[in-house]
């Protein structure tokens, strides 16, 4: 009698075991929730956590439920077009609701595949053993364990699990922003779309502006000159793109210079969000930074017709640019370009200065402290990262940063001190060697989303210093002037 029960108890331990093993080692499959293509999976785990990763920005993990199983949930691809139909539905509530259904279900499939695996388990596992009870019985009760086993695990589970643990996961990778990130998407988007709304009339009030002004705007500066509308650190902000844009067609730049960070995380679907550059009267030429990646440039390029500025370039106009991209805009998310790096990039732009047919007439770079090696030697030297206007006329030479065109992004719009929308029209005219030189400059900051606002400063490049423009202190020849804007929910 006791032999038997000793058997009976290695089958069940025999069986739990084998039930554990095949639903935490043979659970991972695909499911869609349109327009999501989710990889599900069950692993061991002492306590019962849920771990969400979403490549490539890295991944959130929080205790959830109790049990002894981990929950994993990998989103393997999105369907950019299907989502953006999604947003853009008008009823939200049916919607949320429609996506909740879809998971619910998705949720309910793979618990019926680990409760199966979890019978297949328990019995092959009770089978496998080589003495105890017949074979026949030995399945049966195997496969009543792995159920038993299997459904007392999920239960538990499903009755324990607490969405609101995620308030205080962990984050790991690029994604390690997304509490800040989620709340600027819930309270802004409106806010965004009326500011985007101003822009066709904020660029007209400033170009009637600018022709109220002593000197020739460089709207129409004499024949012969190049204008080059220099923008910077956009940041998938749709709102920067339309003032791009607009500031495009009305002030008519021969090119658009982009001194890098188009992106933010440097993923592809990224892209969609800049995808109005596309509709740009004039070239667009991007040196990448450190937000950016092979992987949104190349989805950049595909969706906007932009044009990466690589070492030396000849652009419209004869404007030869020499430049090399951000070290980090070879890796795969955001990152800082290390000492090392920054050292081997101004090598490498030392090497094309050198090599270069003549004296160049830009150097692009996206970090102000390489750019700024290079003050004095290039007519003109062009950095963007910092989000901060600047413009240094000085013997040296003409140090330009337009600060950020896309405000910082969503980072922008979440921070206590605002960030302006920023860019630069520089007017070139014919040198004596061939080349390029500077006349002037005109810097432009629009802010405040609440009662929209610009600041317009026109520098003559003489070498002489001037103060340069920054969002902390307007400068006093600044011209300026609020528009009104109605702001949805205030």
């Amino acid at each position: 009698m006791a032999r038997r029960a000793r058997e009976w108890t290695l089958v069940v331990m025999a069986a739990a075991a084998g039930a554990y093993l095949a639903m935490t080692l043979f659970s991972a499959t695909s499911v869609t929730v349109s327009p999501f293509e989710l990889g599900l999976a069950a692993r061991p785990s002492l306590r019962g956590v849920t771990e969400v990763s979403v490549p490539p920005l890295g991944r959130v993990r929080a205790p959830t439920h109790l049990g002894p199983i981990a929950l994993s949930v990998r989103v393997e691809t999105v369907d950019v077009r299907d989502l953006a139909r999604l947003v853009e539905t008008a009823d939200q509530e049916r919607l949320l609701a429609e996506l909740r259904g879809r998971l619910v279900m998705a949720a309910r499939r793979f618990a019926v595949r680990l409760l199966v695996l979890g019978v297949l388990g328990g019995a092959l596992a009770a089978l496998a053993l080589p003495w105890g009870p017949r074979p026949p019985r030995r399945v049966v009760a195997g496969a009543l364990v792995g159920l038993l086993w299997g459904a007392g695990t999920l239960v538990a589970a499903d009755r324990t699990f607490d969405p609101a643990a995620f308030r205080h996961a962990r984050y790991s990778g690029a994604i390690s922003a997304a509490p800040w990130l989620l709340d600027a998407f819930a309270s802004t988007p409106e806010r965004v779309q009326a500011f985007s709304r101003q822009m066709d009339l904020l660029t007209e009030r400033l170009y009637a502006l600018y022709r109220g002004l002593d000197v020739v705007p460089s709207g129409t500066a004499q024949d012969g000159a190049l204008r080059v509308l220099i923008v910077s650190d956009l940041h998938n902000n749709p709102a920067g793109v339309r003032l791009v844009r607009e500031f495009a067609a009305t002030f008519a730049p021969d090119l658009v210079i982009d001194a890098g960070d188009v992106s933010d995380w440097g993923t592809a679907p990224e892209a969609e969000l800049v995808a109005g550059l596309s509709s740009l009267p004039v070239p667009y030429f991007v040196a990448p930074g450190n937000h950016d990646s092979p992987t949104s440039l190349r989805a950049l390029v595909e969706a906007t017709g932009a044009r990466l500025l690589e070492d030396l370039a000849i652009l419209p106009g004869g404007l030869l640019v020499i430049t090399a991209r951000d070290p980090s805009s070879f890796r795969t998310s955001p990152a800082l370009a290390s000492p090392e790096e920054l050292a081997a990039q101004s090598a490498s732009l030392e090497a094309l200065l050198a090599a270069a047919p003549r004296r160049p007439d830009l150097l692009v770079v996206h970090n102000p402290a390489v750019a700024e090696r290079f003050v004095g030697r290039v007519p003109v030297v062009v950095s963007g990262h910092t989000h901060v206007q600047r413009v240094d006329d000085s013997p040296r030479g003409l140090f330009l940063n337009p600060g950020s065109t896309g405000a910082a992004g969503i980072r922008g719009l979440m921070a206590d001190r605002e960030i302006p929308y920023g860019l630069l029209l520089l007017t070139l005219v014919p040198g004596r060697d061939g080349g390029w030189q500077p006349v002037s400059v005109d810097a432009v900051e629009v802010y405040r989303l609440e009662s929209t606002g610009f600041a317009l400063q026109r520098y003559v490049v003489d070498g002489r210093p001037e103060t340069p423009v920054s969002p902390l202190a307007r400068p006093p020849q600044a011209v300026y002037e609020e528009l009104p804007l109605e702001v949805p929910g205030r």
